[in-house]
Protein backbone atom coordinates (compact mmCIF):
# COMPACT_ATOMS: atom_id res chain seq x y z
CA UNK A 1 0.00 0.00 0.00
CA UNK A 2 1.42 3.57 -1.02
CA UNK A 3 1.10 6.45 1.01
CA UNK A 4 0.27 9.63 -0.61
CA UNK A 5 -0.43 12.86 1.14
CA UNK A 6 -4.16 13.26 2.36
CA UNK A 7 -6.17 15.95 0.40
CA UNK A 8 -6.94 18.54 2.72
CA UNK A 9 -9.08 21.37 0.29
CA UNK A 10 -12.23 20.55 -0.87
CA UNK A 11 -11.85 19.54 -4.24
CA UNK A 12 -15.30 19.59 -5.56
CA UNK A 13 -16.82 16.83 -7.73
CA UNK A 14 -15.33 14.20 -10.09
CA UNK A 15 -16.43 12.14 -12.86
CA UNK A 16 -14.99 8.58 -13.65
CA UNK A 17 -14.88 6.83 -16.40
CA UNK A 18 -15.82 2.79 -15.64
CA UNK A 19 -12.47 1.72 -15.08
CA UNK A 20 -13.34 -1.22 -17.56
CA UNK A 21 -10.46 -2.87 -19.32
CA UNK A 22 -11.70 -3.59 -22.64
CA UNK A 23 -10.43 -2.68 -25.63
CA UNK A 24 -12.28 -0.48 -27.68
CA UNK A 25 -12.86 2.57 -30.42
CA UNK A 26 -14.02 5.57 -29.40
CA UNK A 27 -16.34 8.23 -31.08
CA UNK A 28 -18.01 10.91 -30.31
CA UNK A 29 -21.48 12.56 -30.92
CA UNK A 30 -21.81 16.26 -30.30
CA UNK A 31 -25.32 16.59 -31.39
CA UNK A 32 -26.57 19.89 -29.56
CA UNK A 33 -29.52 18.08 -28.11
CA UNK A 34 -26.49 15.80 -26.04
CA UNK A 35 -24.22 19.12 -25.60
CA UNK A 36 -27.19 20.91 -24.28
CA UNK A 37 -28.90 18.49 -22.36
CA UNK A 38 -1.76 9.66 -2.88
CA UNK A 39 -3.19 6.56 -2.06
CA UNK A 40 -5.11 6.34 1.30
CA UNK A 41 -5.91 3.68 3.92
CA UNK A 42 -9.86 2.22 4.38
CA UNK A 43 -11.21 4.87 5.90
CA UNK A 44 -12.55 3.07 9.37
CA UNK A 45 -15.55 5.34 9.76
CA UNK A 46 -16.95 4.32 6.11
CA UNK A 47 -17.44 1.15 6.98
CA UNK A 48 -19.25 3.54 8.86
CA UNK A 49 -20.14 4.83 5.53
CA UNK A 50 -21.55 2.69 2.55
CA UNK A 51 -20.86 -0.53 5.33
CA UNK A 52 -22.10 2.16 8.82
CA UNK A 53 -23.28 5.47 7.92
CA UNK A 54 -25.33 4.55 4.90
CA UNK A 55 -26.62 1.06 5.68
CA UNK A 56 -26.14 1.54 9.29
CA UNK A 57 -30.18 3.37 9.02
CA UNK A 58 -31.82 2.66 12.03
CA UNK A 59 -35.53 2.26 9.81
CA UNK A 60 -36.17 -0.97 8.15
CA UNK A 61 -34.92 -0.62 4.69
CA UNK A 62 -37.67 -1.19 1.96
CA UNK A 63 -35.73 -2.93 -0.34
CA UNK A 64 -33.18 -4.97 1.22
CA UNK A 65 -33.24 -7.50 4.49
CA UNK A 66 -31.42 -7.06 7.90
CA UNK A 67 -29.41 -10.44 6.65
CA UNK A 68 -28.95 -8.62 3.26
CA UNK A 69 -27.14 -5.12 4.90
CA UNK A 70 -25.54 -7.26 6.95
CA UNK A 71 -23.66 -9.55 3.86
CA UNK A 72 -23.28 -6.03 2.27
CA UNK A 73 -21.23 -5.10 4.98
CA UNK A 74 -19.80 -8.23 5.09
CA UNK A 75 -19.25 -8.37 1.66
CA UNK A 76 -19.15 -4.58 0.03
CA UNK A 77 -21.42 -5.70 -3.09
CA UNK A 78 -25.53 -6.74 -2.45
CA UNK A 79 -27.76 -8.46 -5.10
CA UNK A 80 -31.34 -6.91 -5.06
CA UNK A 81 -33.41 -9.24 -7.89
CA UNK A 82 -36.28 -7.56 -9.64
CA UNK A 83 -35.82 -4.00 -8.35
CA UNK A 84 -37.15 -2.66 -11.68
CA UNK A 85 -39.79 -3.83 -14.10
CA UNK A 86 -39.40 -5.76 -17.15
CA UNK A 87 -40.70 -2.52 -18.36
CA UNK A 88 -38.38 -0.19 -17.29
CA UNK A 89 -35.63 -2.21 -18.35
CA UNK A 90 -36.92 -2.35 -21.85
CA UNK A 91 -37.66 1.31 -21.77
CA UNK A 92 -34.06 1.79 -21.46
CA UNK A 93 -33.11 -0.27 -23.89
CA UNK A 94 -35.38 0.69 -26.49
CA UNK A 95 -34.13 4.14 -25.45
CA UNK A 96 -30.67 3.13 -26.34
CA UNK A 97 -31.55 2.18 -29.83
CA UNK A 98 -32.89 5.52 -30.75
CA UNK A 99 -30.01 7.25 -29.53
CA UNK A 100 -28.19 4.99 -31.82
CA UNK A 101 -30.06 5.33 -34.39
CA UNK A 102 -29.27 8.72 -34.26
CA UNK A 103 -25.85 7.87 -34.02
CA UNK A 104 -23.11 10.61 -35.89
CA UNK A 105 -19.46 8.85 -36.09
CA UNK A 106 -16.98 12.13 -37.16
CA UNK A 107 -13.58 10.35 -38.48
CA UNK A 108 -11.34 12.85 -36.41
CA UNK A 109 -13.26 11.42 -32.80
CA UNK A 110 -12.63 7.55 -33.62
CA UNK A 111 -9.30 6.00 -32.14
CA UNK A 112 -9.10 2.97 -30.36
CA UNK A 113 -8.08 2.98 -26.63
CA UNK A 114 -7.57 0.42 -23.94
CA UNK A 115 -8.28 0.20 -20.14
CA UNK A 116 -5.12 -2.12 -19.84
CA UNK A 117 -3.16 0.22 -17.83
CA UNK A 118 0.10 1.45 -20.49
CA UNK A 119 -2.45 0.99 -24.03
CA UNK A 120 -4.68 3.14 -21.65
CA UNK A 121 -1.88 5.51 -20.96
CA UNK A 122 -0.73 6.06 -24.28
CA UNK A 123 -4.21 6.15 -25.98
CA UNK A 124 -7.22 7.58 -23.90
CA UNK A 125 -4.88 9.28 -21.50
CA UNK A 126 -4.16 11.76 -24.22
CA UNK A 127 -7.32 11.98 -25.97
CA UNK A 128 -9.21 15.29 -25.01
CA UNK A 129 -12.17 13.53 -26.50
CA UNK A 130 -12.29 11.04 -23.82
CA UNK A 131 -11.63 12.82 -21.14
CA UNK A 132 -14.46 15.64 -21.74
CA UNK A 133 -16.78 12.92 -21.93
CA UNK A 134 -18.26 13.74 -18.39
CA UNK A 135 -20.72 16.11 -19.57
CA UNK A 136 -21.67 14.32 -22.80
CA UNK A 137 -23.40 11.36 -24.18
CA UNK A 138 -20.25 9.72 -26.18
CA UNK A 139 -19.68 6.28 -28.09
CA UNK A 140 -17.10 3.81 -27.35
CA UNK A 141 -16.40 0.88 -29.71
CA UNK A 142 -15.21 -2.59 -28.82
CA UNK A 143 -11.97 -3.17 -30.57
CA UNK A 144 -12.22 -4.68 -34.20
CA UNK A 145 -15.99 -3.29 -34.88
CA UNK A 146 -14.33 -0.75 -37.68
CA UNK A 147 -11.62 -1.24 -40.54
CA UNK A 148 -8.55 0.95 -40.81
CA UNK A 149 -10.41 3.36 -42.59
CA UNK A 150 -13.17 3.77 -39.60
CA UNK A 151 -16.05 1.53 -41.57
CA UNK A 152 -17.91 -0.87 -39.80
CA UNK A 153 -17.66 -4.00 -39.83
CA UNK A 154 -20.61 -5.59 -38.41
CA UNK A 155 -23.99 -3.58 -37.68
CA UNK A 156 -23.10 -0.43 -35.78
CA UNK A 157 -25.79 -1.39 -33.21
CA UNK A 158 -23.58 -4.93 -32.64
CA UNK A 159 -20.27 -2.42 -32.26
CA UNK A 160 -21.00 0.05 -29.34
CA UNK A 161 -19.07 -1.22 -26.36
CA UNK A 162 -20.57 1.37 -24.04
CA UNK A 163 -22.37 5.05 -24.25
CA UNK A 164 -21.46 7.60 -21.20
CA UNK A 165 -21.21 10.00 -19.37
CA UNK A 166 -24.04 12.12 -18.68
CA UNK A 167 -26.82 9.67 -19.79
CA UNK A 168 -28.44 10.47 -16.29
CA UNK A 169 -28.70 14.49 -17.10
CA UNK A 170 -29.27 14.68 -20.46
CA UNK A 171 -31.72 12.00 -21.67
CA UNK A 172 -34.52 11.49 -20.16
CA UNK A 173 -35.59 8.13 -19.82
CA UNK A 174 -32.21 7.74 -18.15
CA UNK A 175 -32.64 10.71 -16.28
CA UNK A 176 -36.20 9.38 -14.93
CA UNK A 177 -34.23 5.78 -13.83
CA UNK A 178 -31.53 7.30 -12.19
CA UNK A 179 -33.61 9.73 -9.70
CA UNK A 180 -36.65 7.41 -9.82
CA UNK A 181 -38.39 7.29 -6.59
CA UNK A 182 -37.66 4.22 -6.02
CA UNK A 183 -33.71 4.76 -5.96
CA UNK A 184 -34.13 8.02 -3.86
CA UNK A 185 -35.81 6.36 -1.41
CA UNK A 186 -33.72 3.47 -1.51
CA UNK A 187 -30.60 6.34 -0.90
CA UNK A 188 -32.67 7.56 2.23
CA UNK A 189 -33.00 4.28 4.01
CA UNK A 190 -29.17 3.32 3.24
CA UNK A 191 -28.84 6.90 4.92
CA UNK A 192 -27.52 9.11 2.13
CA UNK A 193 -28.08 12.57 3.06
CA UNK A 194 -26.75 14.48 -0.08
CA UNK A 195 -26.16 12.36 -2.67
CA UNK A 196 -24.68 13.60 -6.11
CA UNK A 197 -24.61 11.45 -9.10
CA UNK A 198 -20.98 11.84 -11.11
CA UNK A 199 -21.53 9.42 -14.14
CA UNK A 200 -23.31 7.39 -15.81
CA UNK A 201 -23.41 4.32 -18.38
CA UNK A 202 -24.86 2.20 -20.87
CA UNK A 203 -22.90 -1.36 -21.38
CA UNK A 204 -23.28 -3.50 -24.13
CA UNK A 205 -21.43 -6.61 -23.26
CA UNK A 206 -21.96 -7.65 -26.67
CA UNK A 207 -22.39 -11.19 -27.90
CA UNK A 208 -18.99 -12.71 -28.91
CA UNK A 209 -16.98 -9.47 -29.01
CA UNK A 210 -18.11 -8.28 -25.41
CA UNK A 211 -14.53 -7.31 -23.92
CA UNK A 212 -13.59 -8.29 -20.56
CA UNK A 213 -13.68 -5.92 -17.63
CA UNK A 214 -10.18 -6.85 -15.51
CA UNK A 215 -10.19 -6.71 -11.86
CA UNK A 216 -10.44 -2.88 -10.56
CA UNK A 217 -12.05 -0.75 -7.73
CA UNK A 218 -13.82 2.11 -8.91
CA UNK A 219 -12.34 4.34 -6.32
CA UNK A 220 -9.21 4.31 -8.65
CA UNK A 221 -10.82 6.26 -10.66
CA UNK A 222 -13.61 8.08 -8.28
CA UNK A 223 -11.27 9.22 -5.32
CA UNK A 224 -12.55 10.60 -2.71
CA UNK A 225 -11.46 12.12 0.82
CA UNK A 226 -12.34 10.10 2.81
CA UNK A 227 -12.22 6.77 1.04
CA UNK A 228 -15.70 4.87 1.48
CA UNK A 229 -17.73 7.90 -0.10
CA UNK A 230 -19.03 6.34 -3.07
CA UNK A 231 -21.54 3.72 -4.36
CA UNK A 232 -22.64 2.16 -7.76
CA UNK A 233 -26.19 1.24 -9.28
CA UNK A 234 -25.55 -1.79 -11.56
CA UNK A 235 -28.79 -2.48 -13.28
CA UNK A 236 -29.29 -5.45 -15.16
CA UNK A 237 -31.56 -5.01 -17.92
CA UNK A 238 -31.36 -8.58 -19.39
CA UNK A 239 -30.75 -11.95 -17.49
CA UNK A 240 -27.20 -11.71 -16.27
CA UNK A 241 -25.44 -15.19 -16.32
CA UNK A 242 -21.78 -16.69 -16.28
CA UNK A 243 -21.71 -17.04 -20.09
CA UNK A 244 -22.87 -13.62 -20.96
CA UNK A 245 -20.45 -11.72 -18.58
CA UNK A 246 -21.60 -11.47 -15.27
CA UNK A 247 -20.18 -9.72 -12.40
CA UNK A 248 -17.45 -11.70 -10.08
CA UNK A 249 -16.08 -10.04 -6.98
CA UNK A 250 -14.16 -10.46 -4.63
CA UNK A 251 -15.95 -10.75 -0.82
CA UNK A 252 -14.73 -8.30 1.45
CA UNK A 253 -12.21 -6.92 -0.38
CA UNK A 254 -13.35 -3.26 0.19
CA UNK A 255 -12.13 -2.95 3.64
CA UNK A 256 -8.57 -2.97 2.82
CA UNK A 257 -8.22 0.53 0.83
CA UNK A 258 -6.89 1.30 -2.39
CA UNK A 259 -3.48 0.43 -4.12
CA UNK A 260 -3.89 2.51 -7.49
CA UNK A 261 -4.74 5.96 -8.64
CA UNK A 262 -5.59 7.23 -11.81
CA UNK A 263 -4.79 10.65 -11.54
CA UNK A 264 -3.74 14.12 -14.06
CA UNK A 265 -0.09 14.80 -14.65
CA UNK A 266 1.42 17.07 -14.03
CA UNK A 267 1.44 19.94 -16.61
CA UNK A 268 3.93 19.90 -18.26
CA UNK A 269 5.45 16.83 -17.74
CA UNK A 270 4.29 14.56 -20.24
CA UNK A 271 2.88 14.13 -23.39
CA UNK A 272 0.10 12.07 -21.32
CA UNK A 273 -2.45 13.91 -19.32
CA UNK A 274 -3.13 10.76 -17.01
CA UNK A 275 -1.39 8.82 -15.31
CA UNK A 276 -1.25 5.95 -13.01
CA UNK A 277 0.10 6.07 -9.38
CA UNK A 278 0.76 2.56 -7.37
CA UNK A 279 0.03 -0.59 -9.04
CA UNK A 280 -2.94 -3.26 -8.94
CA UNK A 281 -1.77 -6.15 -7.31
CA UNK A 282 -2.36 -9.37 -8.73
CA UNK A 283 -5.53 -11.33 -7.85
CA UNK A 284 -6.03 -15.19 -6.70
CA UNK A 285 -8.50 -15.90 -9.34
CA UNK A 286 -10.65 -18.75 -6.63
CA UNK A 287 -11.11 -15.46 -4.42
CA UNK A 288 -13.53 -14.29 -7.18
CA UNK A 289 -17.44 -14.86 -6.26
CA UNK A 290 -19.56 -14.76 -9.81
CA UNK A 291 -22.96 -13.08 -9.33
CA UNK A 292 -25.63 -13.98 -12.16
CA UNK A 293 -28.80 -11.56 -11.87
CA UNK A 294 -32.13 -11.82 -13.54
CA UNK A 295 -33.55 -8.85 -15.84
CA UNK A 296 -34.83 -5.91 -13.28
CA UNK A 297 -31.73 -7.08 -10.50
CA UNK A 298 -29.76 -4.44 -8.90
CA UNK A 299 -26.73 -4.57 -7.97
CA UNK A 300 -24.82 -2.24 -5.30
CA UNK A 301 -21.14 -1.90 -5.63
CA UNK A 302 -18.71 -0.35 -2.37
CA UNK A 303 -16.00 1.61 -4.27
CA UNK A 304 -13.67 -0.10 -3.17
CA UNK A 305 -14.88 -3.49 -3.26
CA UNK A 306 -12.68 -5.34 -6.04
CA UNK A 307 -14.58 -6.85 -9.35
CA UNK A 308 -14.46 -7.66 -13.08
CA UNK A 309 -16.39 -9.40 -15.97
CA UNK A 310 -15.18 -12.27 -18.08
CA UNK A 311 -15.40 -11.85 -22.12
CA UNK A 312 -18.69 -12.84 -23.48
CA UNK A 313 -18.63 -15.29 -25.76
CA UNK A 314 -21.99 -16.56 -26.00
CA UNK A 315 -24.08 -15.87 -28.47
CA UNK A 316 -26.33 -13.31 -25.45
CA UNK A 317 -25.99 -9.59 -25.16
CA UNK A 318 -25.40 -8.57 -21.48
CA UNK A 319 -27.48 -4.92 -21.30
CA UNK A 320 -27.09 -2.87 -18.35
CA UNK A 321 -27.14 0.64 -17.24
CA UNK A 322 -25.04 1.67 -14.04
CA UNK A 323 -24.35 4.89 -12.57
CA UNK A 324 -22.16 5.97 -9.41
CA UNK A 325 -23.53 8.42 -6.23
CA UNK A 326 -20.94 9.98 -4.21
CA UNK A 327 -22.17 11.29 -0.65
CA UNK A 328 -21.21 14.85 -0.94
CA UNK A 329 -21.75 15.44 2.87
CA UNK A 330 -17.94 16.37 4.91
CA UNK A 331 -16.17 14.48 1.57
CA UNK A 332 -13.80 16.23 -0.65
CA UNK A 333 -13.56 15.46 -4.37
CA UNK A 334 -9.84 15.39 -5.55
CA UNK A 335 -8.92 17.80 -8.39
CA UNK A 336 -6.38 15.26 -9.36
CA UNK A 337 -8.96 13.10 -10.69
CA UNK A 338 -8.54 12.50 -14.58
CA UNK A 339 -12.14 13.81 -15.22
CA UNK A 340 -13.85 16.87 -13.98
CA UNK A 341 -17.11 18.27 -13.39
CA UNK A 342 -18.41 20.95 -15.56
CA UNK A 343 -19.84 24.62 -15.37
CA UNK A 344 -22.38 22.99 -17.69
CA UNK A 345 -23.21 20.38 -15.36
CA UNK A 346 -22.59 20.27 -11.75
CA UNK A 347 -23.24 17.02 -10.14
CA UNK A 348 -26.35 16.76 -9.64
CA UNK A 349 -28.43 15.92 -6.48
CA UNK A 350 -29.74 12.25 -6.57
CA UNK A 351 -32.80 13.90 -4.52
CA UNK A 352 -35.63 15.89 -6.78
Amino acid sequence: MLGLKEQTARDGDKIQWSGCPVLAVITCWEKDHVKRRGISPAEPGWHRGVAGGILGASAPMAFVTQHQIQKFREDGFLVLEHFFTAEECDSMRNQIQRIIAEMEVPLHCRTEFSTKEEEQLQVQGSSDYFLTSGDKIRFFFEKGALDERGNFLIPKEKSVSKIGHALHAYDPVFKQITHSSKVQELGRKLGLERPVVVQSMYIFKQPGIGGEVTPHQDATFLHTEPLGRILGFWIALEDVTRENGCLWFIPGSHTNGISRRMVRAASGTSTRVVEFVGLEPAYDDSQFKPLPISKGGLILIHGEVVHKSELNSSESSRHAFTFHVMEAKDTSWSKENWLQPTPELPFPSLYT
